[in-house]
């Protein structure tokens, strides 16, 4: 047998082959080319849907960023108009203060007036107003009910248990005058309406008024 032979005994074989190549070649290509296609579309796509989550992400990082500001804004401002509530309120107060303490100065200027001379009626003259004797247990008693002094027993039936010598004491005149009551009473009067202004003003500013 010559090679020739050989060669066209072989041919059909290698035929087979060369075809089978070429196409598991092609088919290769194609599968490589398809690949190639699908991971192009997918990295696009990928690349897409990261950009839009960014976009996302920095929208509500603006929103939010938004809101903080805003947020800040309304608390700078509420605090600004508590401030100035507060400002009012502490004026108001000075103001009615003052006015108390011109209450008191006018008031006082008339105490010598009005404890100088009394009337029995209308149509009678005036007369020197006659002496008022404050007693030792009178002043007691009152400074107690002011608490300008602190009782020295807790016990109610503390005046019964007293000695003759104390209930004596207690019956002295202290030399105080009716101008020296009232002008007590004027300046005890001013504070106390200080006080309750202060507290008017003190509920205010709590309650938000």
């Amino acid at each position: 047998m010559t090679w020739t032979d050989l060669i066209r005994k072989l041919l059909p074989a290698a035929l087979v082959v060369i075809l089978f190549a070429s196409w598991y070649l092609l088919i290769e290509r194609w599968k490589s080319e398809a690949y190639g296609r699908g991971y192009a579309a997918a990295s696009d796509k990928g690349e897409l849907a990261l950009a839009k989550l960014r976009s996302e992400h920095q929208a509500l990082e603006l929103d939010r960023a938004q809101d903080d500001a805003a947020n800040a804004k309304a608390a700078a401002k509420r605090l600004q108009d508590e401030q100035a509530r507060n400002d009012q309120l502490a004026a108001d107060l000075a103001e009615q203060q003052r006015i108390h303490r011109q209450n008191t100065d006018r008031l006082s200027e008339e105490i010598a007036r009005v404890n100088d001379l009394y009337r029995e009626a209308l149509d009678a003259q005036p007369k020197p107003l006659p002496a008022c004797v404050f007693t030792a247990g009178f002043v007691r008693v009152w400074d107690e009910a002011t608490g300008a002094a602190m009782p020295a027993s807790s016990d109610p039936g503390r005046a019964a248990a007293q000695g003759t010598d104390a209930r004596a004491a207690e019956q002295l005149d202290t030399g105080l005058s009716q101008s020296d009551v009232l002008t007590h009473h004027v300046r005890y009067a001013e504070q106390c309406r200080n006080t309750a202004a202060q507290l008017d003003r003190l509920i205010d500013a709590v309650e938000g008024n």
